[in-house]
């Protein structure tokens, strides 16, 4: 059995992947284009699967609130729809022009020698514009999406890349719950003895997504850093092994590994994630003083 030396341990970085979120993390909540997001979503719910108007904005929050995303919610509680339709005419008529370019996040993220990989709920149609939009196309050298954890075709994911679970819905159909039933079985009205349906769509902040993202991407989580704005997807994170970053947070919540007011803020709040050749050096002066003394 080989042991690493001292100055071999000291040489290796503490992380080797970092690991990021999309929306709302690599540009700022501010930029307003979550507000569009959501517009969209109930225009689509209205328009498209017939839900009443007046009950769709509470019930976009309670699907989100249970299942991660409305669409995870949506199709839990029976609504059979194309899921590029519905990226489409969400993510599509997105105004991504409120997008800038962002030069300083590019050439930060290219500085650092180590595996950057994008893991997102989003499609891959919309992860692309985003990223073009920022300027960052080049930056990242994965990105684990919508299509990634959710083929539409079981038999063309690699079987590395897909494993089925007790969350797939294969020899099932969901039933179509009601609005008044889902509302009830979720805490707005009185108590039920309903089960929650469970959802076919495997999406953060959700173990499954993780742990299949981990396998996909060969990562190790004990040494990979996850940026994310959601409490809930990095508290997911954190119970697996991956140490967290909330992003858009001046203060750490408790269970939270650390906070980033801004994602411009990495090399700062990671001092750590020096080049090798830096590393190198700063060894073998230590070296020399150890040996000078």
């Amino acid at each position: 059995m080989e042991y690493e030396s001292d100055s071999q341990q000291a040489m290796r970085p503490k992380y080797d992947c970092l690991l990021f979120d999309l929306d709302d993390t690599l540009y700022p909540l501010s930029s307003g284009i979550a507000p569009h997001c959501s517009k969209n979503i109930q225009e689509y719910m209205i328009g498209k699967l017939g839900i009443e108007e007046s009950i769709v904005p509470d019930m976009c929050y309670i699907l989100y609130k249970y299942y991660g995303t409305t669409m995870a919610g949506l199709r839990a509680i029976g609504y059979e729809f194309d899921y590029d339709e519905f990226h489409r005419l969400v993510h599509g008529r997105l105004p991504y022009d409120l997008l800038r370019p962002d030069p300083v996040l590019r050439n930060l993220l290219l500085s650092l020698p180590i595996r950057k990989i994008i893991f997102t709920n989003s499609d891959k149609h919309h992860t692309a514009e985003v990223l073009r939009r920022l300027g960052l196309e080049d930056c990242f050298e994965r990105i684990v999406c919508f299509e990634t954890l959710n083929p539409t075709d079981k038999g063309d994911a690699p079987p590395s890349e897909y494993e089925e679970t007790d969350s797939d819905v294969g020899a099932s159909k969901p039933t179509l719950v009601s609005s008044s039933e889902i509302f009830d079985i979720m805490g707005y009205q009185a108590s039920s003895d309903v089960a929650l349906p469970e959802t076919s769509i495997v999406c953060k902040p959700f173990e499954v997504a993780f742990e299949r993202t981990l396998k996909i991407a060969e990562i190790d989580p004990q040494r990979t850093l996850f940026f994310d704005d959601s409490i809930r997807n990095v508290l997911t994170a954190k119970s697996l092994g991956v140490h967290t970053v909330l992003v858009g947070k001046s203060e750490k919540p408790i269970g939270v590994d650390y906070a980033l007011e801004s994602i411009h803020n990495i090399k700062e709040a990671f001092p750590e994630l020096l080049d090798a050749e830096e590393r190198a050096e700063n060894v073998s002066y230590a070296q020399k003083i150890a040996v000078e003394a």
